[in-house]
């Protein structure tokens, strides 16, 4: 088992994480490189917006929470601003009297390592809520790109699954 598979104990923020929140440094890095085309032929269109797993955490976070509940049956939440204006989607687990957010970068199960993220997109006071079909509906209006997100995302979870499994 790899350092990235284990749920591991940190001091930063207190708690366990795994995935690529067990890099030192910024868990994000690494998602950069991580390109689509690391699983799929190039699709030589210069608007394609998913040049890397990075984008599965920063602008399709929504992809990866739906494909995270597809293959693990997850619960995928929003977090969002009362202003409606940003928001940062996630999957949410109880286990073991606490609670596990999961995104790209992995699992955590502190919610202020989490919000490393979050606060990016949301600003202000929040809520955090259910994922629901008003907004899966809303996403796919948004995305021309959506089969290829959705295709990117579960590669991802596939390869790196033992980064999301609780």
């Amino acid at each position: 088992m790899s350092y990235r598979e284990k749920m591991v104990s940190f001091n930063r923020f207190g708690g366990y994480h795994k995935g690529f929140y067990n890099d030192d440094g910024d868990p994000t890095n690494a998602l950069l490189n991580i390109n689509y085309t690391d699983f799929f032929e190039d699709p030589n269109d210069e608007d394609f917006p998913y040049d890397s797993a990075h984008t599965l955490l920063r602008g399709s976070c929504h992809h990866f929470a739906l494909s995270l509940q597809k293959r693990f049956n997850y619960t995928p939440y929003i977090i969002e601003g009362i202003n409606r204006r940003g928001f940062h989607a996630f999957c949410q687990v109880y286990k073991g009297k606490t609670w596990c957010y999961i995104d790209a970068r992995g699992v955590t199960t502190s919610f202020d390592e989490f919000m490393d993220v979050a606060k990016e997109f949301v600003t202000d006071e929040y809520v955090i809520r259910k994922v629901n079909l008003e907004d899966i509906d809303e996403w796919s209006k948004d995305c021309p790109y959506d089969d290829e997100a959705f295709k990117f995302a579960e590669a991802m979870i596939e390869k790196f699954k033992n980064y999301y499994e609780i």
